[in-house]
């Protein structure tokens, strides 16, 4: 049975607070939740079959998304093609729609009928980790079904609890951490900082971590990601050691085949943190890219994953976002952004 939620000043949700969102301002959105929420309950092969067709008109047009997309593609994976790039970004919105049109469906559907929608793989690897005793640090790229795949979690009986930016929808905002705890857990802000986290996973409670964003070089190593060197967060290392938390890998999958989301679970990791914090980064996006690479559709290449550059003399592969997605622009150099680099900032023995 999934603990009671318990709300904090420091919580993300304040379950009253739709009672301010009534306002003819948000009408829209509460209509478009209600659409979503009819949705739910249309055949999901159906419906995911109409997500897909719509998905070859959406890939003509020429929007910023698909240029870093693109991007993203030629830099992390040089070996394709133009035309494997435009097929991977046409998947990529496919799968995307397929999940945002499910996106009430945990919140409309009887628990029973959701069990149905997962479909656990490497649940071995998981028990194993329940079976240590401890708090679970689950690394979750940002894949496009991550939230729906997340839940799993807290409905198979894990007390989780997550850090969240908060939407810029108000009412989205509300729904999506409302969704988040209906089966209990807790939802925190970011600006609650690492101690309330580490708080949670001393209780004994898991939790979520985004591993795979840029948010800068001040909190961040250089490691190698799809062999680029990547501005890398060096929180979770530091965050397994303090709470002496186990961690793993959830790499979340939308089988557009099968109709289902999939939860791919990692061993946990063993030694870790290992001491070095470079090697610990560099693993974990081993780790990472490994999944990605299988399921190169489900990773949401719209971000600016490879933003901060090691040096300036790096080429920024997000300068020409004005050219045609699918035309190299001239003054690209996307191999140059490949070169080996070693931050100066790792201590040596």
């Amino acid at each position: 049975m999934a603990e009671k939620t318990a709300y904090s000043a420091k919580s993300a949700f304040d379950p009253k607070a739709w009672r301010g969102l009534l306002h003819p301002r948000y009408w829209l959105s509460w209509l478009s939740l209600g659409l979503l929420a009819l949705l739910a309950w249309v055949p999901t092969r159906l419906r995911d079959a109409l997500c897909l067709l719509l998905a070859y008109p959406a890939a003509l047009v020429p929007t910023r998304p698909r240029r870093i997309c693109y991007a993203n593609l030629r830099t992390a994976f040089p070996e394709l093609k133009p035309k494997e790039c435009r097929r991977i970004y046409r998947q990529m919105l496919g799968t995307g729609l397929c999940v945002f049109a499910a996106y009430a469906e945990p919140s409309v559907l009887p628990k029973w009928l959701l069990a149905w929608r997962w479909q656990a793989v490497g649940l071995e690897h998981l028990e194993a980790a329940r079976a240590q005793g401890k708090a679970v640090i689950f690394i979750a790229p940002h894949a496009l079904a991550i939230d729906r795949c997340g839940l799993y979690l807290s409905y198979s009986g894990l007390h989780m609890c997550t850090m969240v930016h908060q939407q810029n929808n108000a009412v989205y905002d509300w729904f999506l951490n409302a969704q988040r705890l209906r089966f209990g857990g807790a939802v925190y802000e970011r600006s609650a900082g690492l101690r309330t986290l580490i708080r949670e996973l001393k209780a004994g409670h898991s939790c979520f971590f985004l591993p795979d964003q840029d948010l800068g070089r001040e909190n961040s190593l250089f490691a190698d990601f799809c062999g680029v060197p990547k501005a890398t967060v060096t929180t979770l290392p530091k965050l397994a050691q303090v709470s002496g938390a186990a961690v793993m890998q959830l790499f979340s999958v939308y089988n557009v085949k099968k109709a289902c989301f999939e939860v791919h679970f990692s061993p946990v990791f063993e030694n870790y943190p290992s001491g070095d914090v470079l090697a610990d980064l560099t693993r974990m996006n081993a780790v990472i890219e490994q999944m990605v690479r299988e399921h190169k559709e489900q990773y949401m290449w719209f971000l600016r994953y490879f933003k901060t550059r090691p040096e300036p003399d790096y080429p920024n592969i997000y300068a020409n976002l004005h050219f045609s997605s699918f035309k190299k622009g001239a003054s690209i150099d996307y191999a140059g952004r490949r070169r080996p680099y070693t931050d100066p900032r790792v201590k040596k023995d």
